[in-house]
């Protein structure tokens, strides 16, 4: 990935994307959170995935949705810089909405350290919920006699400080159901400082009463942060969705075709990629 920039790139109004159903919102600097712009991820030198421009807002859920293999997960994996050793990638990625953990602008910093990464499967240490909680903080430099408040407030925005034990402290991460363990991955977020958040399916494995959990948590942080929510269900894309991101097929490689708010994705999709995936999905033409 090219250069970490703490300024958005403006983009005059007479500038069109190639792709006419990427809406190019957010053009003023108070609002775009992240642009990105030649976006190419190659494995052995094939073009796997291409994103010709995007912008996101500073705050708000964006679902990405697409059918398997379009390159969605792929595309945050870009974005966070955890690509495997089999691929590779090049293209321009320029945030304002800079976690306030890291205020300088120092280009040397690494740019996954902008993301919280909550992926399918939970992200947890085999070790206890404290010695989790801590990974974050420390990273942060953060004083120890500050570490039990912040947890615990991280814990309790996630809706975890009551279901664990009164030493949980001490308890093993691993005891957690997986809905607890994906929520404890979300409070590390939390501690982690940072403005934007990345979930890759986060609910596929869960039960609908531990969905329910995980999508209010989603919601509650698209007021204040960016959210990209990776997900194969449309309800949930409906019920948590300010924006939503539309991958697909094309010439043997995944491509981002389109890219709008969610009332006009759901109520008039614009291409017709978008409008057969929901056919597909609704079973309604």
């Amino acid at each position: 990935m090219t250069a970490l920039s703490s300024h958005a790139s403006h983009v005059t109004n007479n500038q069109v994307a190639n792709n006419n159903y990427v809406q190019l919102l957010f053009n003023e600097p108070d609002c775009c959170g992240m642009a990105i712009r030649d976006l190419s991820i190659f494995a052995k030198k094939k073009t796997i995935l291409t994103v010709d421009e995007v912008r996101f807002p500073k705050t708000g859920v964006v679902s990405i949705m697409g059918p398997s293999g379009s390159g969605k997960s792929t595309f945050l994996k870009a974005l966070s810089e955890l690509m495997d050793e089999n691929l590779s990638h090049q293209g321009k990625i320029d945030i304002t909405c800079v976690n306030s953990a890291n205020k300088t602008n120092d280009r040397r910093m690494s740019i996954c350290s902008h993301f919280a990464m909550v992926w399918q499967k939970p992200t947890v240490f085999p070790c206890s919920i404290w010695d989790n909680l801590k990974v974050p903080l420390r990273k942060r430099n953060v004083p120890r006699n500050e570490w039990k408040g912040l947890m615990e407030h991280a814990l309790e925005k996630v809706g975890l400080i009551n279901e664990l034990d009164k030493q949980w402290t001490r308890q093993r991460a691993q005891r957690l159901s997986g809905g607890q363990q994906q929520r404890l991955s979300i409070a590390m977020g939390l501690l982690k400082d940072s403005n934007i958040f990345l979930f890759d399916e986060p609910t596929s494995a869960l039960d609908p009463v531990a969905t329910e959990k995980i999508e209010c948590i989603i919601s509650d942080l698209g007021k204040n942060k960016l959210v990209l929510l990776v997900t194969h269900s449309l309800g949930q894309a409906r019920r948590v969705s300010d924006y939503c991101a539309m991958f697909h097929h094309y010439d043997d490689k995944g491509m981002l075709c389109e890219f709008s708010s969610a009332d006009d994705f759901f109520n008039s999709p614009a291409s017709p990629q978008s409008r057969k995936f929901i056919m597909q999905e609704t079973g309604f033409k």
